[in-house]
């Protein structure tokens, strides 16, 4: 047997490499096989054959026949080379691999230059943006732009001889620079079934973005019955689209949703809308939200979020879930901001609307017409000194209530001292605020009767720790120990007359200890006379670096009774806090726990707790157990998790459940079915009504066509809200 070495153009191929298979599809990528010569010249076309006829630079290939140029390689029992042209024709069995494409046919000619070919009746293979699919065709062509066109052809991301879907058109072209494929006169085709048809359909063969319709929707809903969703999607400009929703509901009828994006050079817009003609109310029904966040510079960024509903139940009727059925606001803001290493400077407008209308005027929250705020930390000086102030003015405004102006200024100065065992940190300010008030008749307890407030309130803080550690075994492990104390001083003075426009007591947690302030807002400054003592340990992993353990715990010893508060000015004359703690660690075996305790040692009560605990011994797997309480409040435990069945089967789920009312808010239960190149999900979640009486059951459905498009609800987005640690493969 002879062997002939044509020494003809440019470099030969190296193995392709493509994107990994699903692990539970048999590979089937294109890929070349290695040539028998392993030092071929880069700069030539190498072909070999049991036997070479060549006359005036056309060579006949006999037997054997394989030929490398550039990245594309041929292998036939015979071929026709013609080196003048730079094309290869082959009548019989024939495959022909590029990095992204392989054809094996009867026929074929290929223009090695251009690489382009034409083809008779062919199975192909594509791998195109790391997906991989397959297919038949009567005829194909690609032209020298990589775009494909097949006539009487079929089309599916499924291995040959087990296409569980695939498309069959008269003709598809894919064009993988726009990374669209484009079928006419298409049947989709899933477990044999036909499930659609079109004149016309184009799908996605990588991530860009194209006009279209994209995968229908389908739910069913105890407050809206069967609904079917079919987005319409507008790629409008690079930087302009729109998707276009008809929303059908049983119970309802049609509902048209829409949302529009917007990008430039100042930020992202976005509009949502929504609309729905009521018969039955006989009035328009619709949503709308605005929401803009943009980057003017490096300094500066602005922000917009307004929505508008029509009435109070919108949600209830239309929402899917509690967070949404119970919404009582919507807000609506505008802010302007300017940062830097100094000055965070703030610009905002903020008003609310009130969903529902019987919330009287006086339990709604203020509007902030304007708010404006400066804060500026300087660097530190020369002397070790670090000066800064915080500063607000606001205008509230709120109907039928006492509103008007409130300027907020607090200077102050510090000096941090530290090394690498200790920190000292010494703080002295001053904190002035004025009101302007208006409208007080409105005031019903009588205790407003100024309309010029001012309060003038010097503090000082001592903020100081140490650090100790020591090593733990003979890789590198270290464990910390690092008490911290915290001194605060205010002096009393009465607030019984400042109205509270912003202002909330803080939950007491560990973080708390050292506030300078456990009321949020400017309208209460608490009185202290306190020592904040805690201390935390740390179980530092020498090789991996990680924090195995964290554990603190810490109490407030008060020197003074404590007489502010939020509504009223009473003595609280207890001479220490609740003791608070956390702990967060890493266990063995990919156990995860954190917990949060206050106790109360006057009268050995728990008065809040919580406590989680995850396994998550994989990627694909995990499970979670939590229990928070809140003395005379509520009591809930909640369980999720995510877990395989089998190589196809998961199953997943969260139930939350309150122990005082004996009562489940909400219950999610998901399955999942995968295989090769499809997925099934389907979710059901049950949760409870605004009205804290009745439970809503809705039910989602999810089919994934994998390199197509899913087909039904996004189960994933709800699956990935309700377990914690879950994560969408699909979408």
């Amino acid at each position: 047997m002879s062997c002939a070495l044509i020494a003809l153009g440019l470099s030969p191929l190296a193995r392709v490499s493509v994107a990994a298979a699903d692990p539970l599809c048999p590979s089937y990528a294109p890929s070349q096989e290695p040539s028998p010569s392993a030092n071929l010249d880069p700069e030539k076309v190498d072909a070999f054959a049991d036997a070479v006829i060549s006359e005036d630079g056309v060579y006949q290939l006999d037997g054997s026949t394989l030929i490398n140029y550039r990245n594309q390689q041929i292998r036939a029992d015979n071929a026709v080379y013609d080196s003048t042209r730079g094309t290869v024709n082959i009548d019989g069995e024939l495959s022909y691999t590029t990095p992204e494409f392989r054809l094996d046919s009867e026929n074929a000619t290929v223009d090695l230059n251009r690489d382009t070919f034409a083809s008779g009746e062919s199975s192909y293979v594509l791998a195109l943006d790391g997906r991989i699919a397959q297919g038949r065709a009567q005829q194909i062509e690609r032209d020298s732009k990589a775009r494909v066109k097949l006539w009487g052809a079929t089309y599916s991301a499924c291995p040959p001889n087990a296409e569980a879907w695939k498309i069959k058109a008269s003709k598809i072209r894919l064009d993988s620079a726009e990374g669209i494929g484009t079928a006419k006169n298409i049947t989709l085709r899933f477990k044999n079934v036909p499930i659609l048809y079109a004149p016309v359909f184009s799908f996605p063969i990588n991530n860009n973005r194209k006009t279209g319709f994209l995968a229908p929707s389908f739910r069913q809903a105890e407050n809206t019955g069967f609904e079917i969703l079919i987005p319409w999607y507008w790629n409008l400009a690079p930087n302009l689209d729109a998707t276009l929703t008809p929303r059908y509901m049983t119970q309802w009828g049609m509902q048209v949703q829409g949302e529009f994006r917007y990008k430039n050079r100042i930020g992202d817009w976005r509009v949502n809308t929504e609309y729905l003609d009521d018969k039955d109310k006989n009035e328009a029904r619709r949503f709308t939200r605005f929401r803009h966040q943009g980057e003017l510079s490096t300094r500066w960024s602005s922000l917009i979020d307004a929505s508008f509903v029509t009435d109070k139940d919108y949600f209830n009727d239309f929402g899917d879930s509690l967070d949404i059925a119970s919404i009582t606001h919507l807000d609506r803001r505008a802010e302007m901001r300017y940062r830097d290493n100094i000055n965070d400077f703030l610009v905002r407008v903020q008003r609310y609307q009130t969903v529902d209308k019987d919330i009287i005027a006086t339990e709604r929250p203020y509007l902030r017409l304007p708010q404006i705020s400066w804060d500026a930390v300087l660097p530190t000086t020369n002397s070790g000194f670090k000066p800064g102030i915080f500063t607000e003015m606001v205008y509230f405004d709120r109907e039928d209530s006492v509103k008007g102006s409130r300027l907020d200024l607090r200077p102050f100065v510090s000096l941090p001292l530290s090394s690498d065992s200790w920190f000292l940190t010494p703080t002295v300010g001053l904190r002035y605020t004025r009101y302007h008030l208006e409208n007080l008749n409105a005031d019903e307890s009588g205790l407003i009767t100024e309309d010029r407030i001012e309060r003038n309130l010097p503090y000082g803080s001592i903020d100081a720790g140490l650090f100790f550690d020591r090593h733990s075994g003979n890789q590198g492990s270290v464990q910390t120990l690092e008490p911290r104390i915290f001194y605060l001083r205010v002096p009393y003075e009465s607030q019984i007359g400042i109205p509270t426009f912003d202002s909330g007591e803080l939950d007491f947690n560990f973080s708390q200890l050292f506030r300078d302030n456990r009321f949020s807002g400017a309208d209460r400054v608490a009185d202290a006379n306190q020592l904040s003592t805690a201390i935390t340990t740390r179980f530092i992993d020498g090789p991996s670096g990680r924090e195995q353990l964290r554990a603190s715990i810490g109490q407030i010893v008060y020197f003074d009774d404590r007489r502010i508060f939020l509504d009223e000015e009473r003595i609280e004359r207890r001479g220490s806090s609740d003791i608070v703690g956390e702990i967060s660690a890493e266990l063995k075996n990919n156990w995860v726990v954190k917990s949060n305790l206050q106790w109360n040692p006057y009268n050995s009560s728990t008065e809040r707790s919580s406590v989680q605990l995850s396994y998550r011994p994989g990627e694909d797997r995990v499970f979670n157990m939590a229990h928070r309480r809140v003395k005379d409040s509520t009591e809930q435990v909640d369980f999720s998790a995510f877990w395989p069945l089998s190589d196809r089967w998961k199953a997943s789920g969260r139930w939350n459940y309150t122990l005082d009312s004996d009562t489940s808010i909400e219950t999610t239960l998901g399955l999942e079915y995968e295989s090769c190149c499809w997925a099934f999900r389907f979710a059901s979640r049950r949760y409870i009504s605004d009205n804290g009486l009745d439970h809503e059951t809705n039910y989602f459905v999810e089919l994934i066509l994998k390199g197509l498009a899913p087909v039904g609800d996004n189960v994933g987005a709800l699956l990935e809200s309700g377990v914690l640690g879950y994560s969408d493969t699909y979408r």
